[in-house]
């Protein structure tokens, strides 16, 4: 894992590309909107405060939040994950069966000298491509992350009112599908626990938001500890490239991909 100790501080690396940068700032925006609206709303709900509502209005409140959670979505969901198919790395980025050795190796290089540690961007200036860009325990955390996006996304969505604030639709197949989903199938179930099937999605929500606190707590934490933090802060927000250091490792060879064979051009009908 370890790289040239006598790197090349000439050589420069596109790290992001443009859309990447929109997308990784747009999930920025909207996850604090979301986050500062969220708690809010459910600190005030759960005190009952007669000031519940003196910073601004309740509706403005919960129509900043439900665009916010909107758009949030569309990012996570259609985006990034667009983002990723079309990269042509896909699986450099995915938590794979190589980032478990990996990982195994982060753990026993806490326990050796900083210069022993392995390196985990890979970078061929052959090709220009990254071998491998993230640590094995940040995509580890990924899965973790999607799978709060998850629970956070799908309760928000039963939760929406769709007659409030500028928007006004009446849908009955969708008010009578979620009125059978909250009351007979959520319901049934959190009858066992004393709650309603409206309490025990909005606990679901609510605890998926901490967890999702929580993953973001540690995400900042790998981000504040890599010796590298400036040059992922200055390409990830302006320009999307790197220069390369003694913290990457800087390899020459064969990028690895099956290059497609021209497919030999024959004719659709052949008569004899």
């Amino acid at each position: 894992m370890q790289g040239n100790q006598n790197f090349d501080n000439d050589v420069v690396g596109k790290r992001y590309r443009l859309r990447d940068m929109i997308a990784h700032q747009s999930h920025m925006i909207t996850c604090v909107l979301l986050l500062i609206t969220g708690l809010y709303m459910a600190i005030q709900f759960n005190t009952c405060s007669l000031h519940a509502w003196e910073l601004m209005s309740y509706q403005t409140l919960r129509l900043i939040h439900v665009i916010a959670g909107i758009l949030f979505l569309v990012i996570n969901w259609t985006f990034i994950p667009f983002n990723l198919i079309t990269s042509g790395h896909l699986l450099n980025d995915l938590f794979g069966l190589k980032d478990f050795t990996r990982l195994y190796q982060a753990i026993v290089g806490v326990f050796k000298p900083p210069e022993e540690y392995p390196k985990y961007t890979i970078y061929d200036k052959t090709t220009g491509h990254y071998k491998n860009k993230l640590h094995p325990g940040y995509k580890l955390m990924v899965v973790f992350e999607a799978m709060a996006i998850l629970f956070i996304g799908l309760t928000g969505i039963i939760m929406i009112d769709l007659k409030f604030g500028f928007m006004n639709f009446d849908i009955p197949l969708w008010n009578n599908f979620m009125a059978w989903f909250v009351n007979d199938i959520t319901g049934s179930a959190a009858a066992f626990i004393g709650m309603s099937g409206v309490e025990l999605i909005r606990i679901i929500h609510l605890w998926a938001t901490y967890w999702f606190v929580l993953e973001l707590i540690i995400h900042l934490g790998f981000l504040g500890t890599d010796p590298r933090m400036s040059q992922n802060v200055k390409a990830l927000f302006l320009t999307g490239k790197e220069t390369m250091n003694e913290y990457v490792d800087v390899v020459e060879g064969a990028h690895e991909e099956h290059k497609k064979k021209p497919r030999e051009k024959r004719p659709l009908i052949v008569f004899r």
